[in-house]
């Protein structure tokens, strides 16, 4: 149930806002416990404060016997202090004389005792068979201060008001004065409210309704703009794509032109450059969230670097691990550090046509963190090989820029083992 709702414990009322100031129109003593024995009831079984105050009529005596009945426990509940039942002069009168102040005063205390007690609420009730004529519009002027003052806490207030007390000028103040009253027709309680607490209620259910038309407009309005972010984006990672593959492809041409150390090194150039395409790549064809799914980009970039270094006849490269994923701007510095560290294996760990293997794979580690490793079974590396090209340095500036650790060492059984260390982006 709702936080703010408690139930009354009326089937023809249902729950109720915490803070709810409502009244009963009553013809017998019999019918006032029809009411207020089952909302005590409801109160004591969920924890709440309780606290009924009684008329000569139906004293705290009848009122104990009668929620007895239906409330087996009640003993219980009135020596740990839970319910307090009393008539009417230990509460309204307790000065000699009425005081609305002091009433509402002692409301709001009780009220305060039961959040202090870790009740779930307060809920009290008290009938006004006692009132005379002349006191009846400083009553009045109460029920406006409970009213008005109730409101907002974590309380419940019902008052009983006996029919043949009231004439049709009181009925209407009675009501007038209270969120909405119960009253018995044709044999059944039911809900009985003022003209303008049905018209602020229609009023507000009008609002509701064009608030939720708006909110649901809002909405798709949202949608539509987030849909058309999403093209844009993935637009724009297409054309990036395609642009960057034009420029490896002129690196590629102009390298047929060039003396051997230049091709290699315009080759090397138009790697890296197909490098950062795949990523973009991936991107137009991925998910919403803009992250690269890096194990399919390297298996993508393995491919192209074999083809590049016409190794295919004779290294094997094989890609495996955890499917990673990582934004744009963590994805383009590792699909580069893969380019130039599995170039490096490619470039000098086979020579004279000797073949062999290269791996690499991605792991998910603790703490949001993932690994790269590559390794191959080449020759071997030693720090004297690091000079003959740049490679290996621009691979350990990427790892920097991903706050990340870069690690190589000879691999067991040969070769060259790499590793790079970096947090999830």
């Amino acid at each position: 149930m709702d936080a703010r709702l408690t139930p009354s414990g009326i089937a023809a009322v249902g729950p109720v806002n915490w803070g709810t100031h409502f009244c009963q129109l009553y013809d017998t003593p019999a019918d006032m416990a029809d009411v207020l024995v089952p909302y005590f009831k409801t109160g004591l079984e969920r924890n709440e404060l309780c606290h009924w105050v009684t008329s000569e009529h139906f004293n705290a005596e009848d009122a104990k016997s009668a929620l007895r009945s239906a409330y087996p426990d009640l003993d219980r509940a009135l020596a740990r202090g839970q319910i307090t039942i009393m008539n009417r002069q230990e509460w309204y009168q307790r000065g000699g004389a009425f005081s609305a102040e002091d009433v509402v005063a002692g409301w709001l205390s009780n009220e305060e005792q039961a959040r202090g007690a870790s009740y779930e609420g307060y809920r009290l009730t008290g009938d006004t068979l006692w009132l005379e004529d002349h006191q009846w519009d400083a009553f009045t002027d109460y029920e406006n201060l409970v009213t008005r003052t109730f409101a907002g806490r974590r309380m419940v207030a019902l008052c009983t008001y006996c029919m043949g007390r009231c004439g049709a000028s009181e009925v209407l103040d009675v009501v007038s004065n209270h969120a909405f009253a119960v009253a018995r027709r044709r044999g059944k309680w039911e809900v009985v409210e003022s003209a303008s607490t049905k018209a602020a209620k229609a009023e507000l259910s009008e609002l509701n309704a064009s608030l939720a038309e708006r909110v649901d407009r809002a909405t798709a309005e949202l949608r539509s703009l987030v849909d058309h972010k999403d093209v844009l984006l993935r637009e724009v990672h297409h054309r990036v794509k395609n642009n960057l593959q034009i420029v490896a492809n002129l690196l590629t041409l102009k390298s047929r032109a060039a003396n051997e150390e230049a091709r290699r090194s315009l080759l090397e150039t138009a790697d890296r450059v197909h490098s950062i395409s795949a990523v973009h790549e991936a991107l137009y064809l991925g998910a919403a969230d803009e992250t690269v799914p890096l194990k399919e980009r390297l298996a993508t970039i393995s491919a192209r670097l074999v083809s590049s270094y016409n190794v295919q006849d004779r290294v094997r490269v094989a890609t495996d691990g955890d499917e990673v994923r990582l934004s744009l701007n963590a994805g383009v510095p590792v699909a580069l550090v893969m380019t130039e560290i599995a170039s490096n294996a490619l470039k000098h760990a086979f020579p004279d046509g000797r073949t062999g293997n290269l791996w690499c794979r991605l792991s998910a580690l603790p703490e949001n963190r993932f690994q790269l490793s590559i390794e191959d079974d080449g020759i071997g590396w030693t720090p004297s090989a690091a000079a003959r090209g740049s490679g290996l340095g621009i691979a350990m500036a990427l790892a920097r820029q991903l706050d990340g650790e870069m690690t190589i060492e000879p691999r067991d059984g040969g070769g060259t083992r790499f590793r790079l260390q970096a947090p999830l982006q």
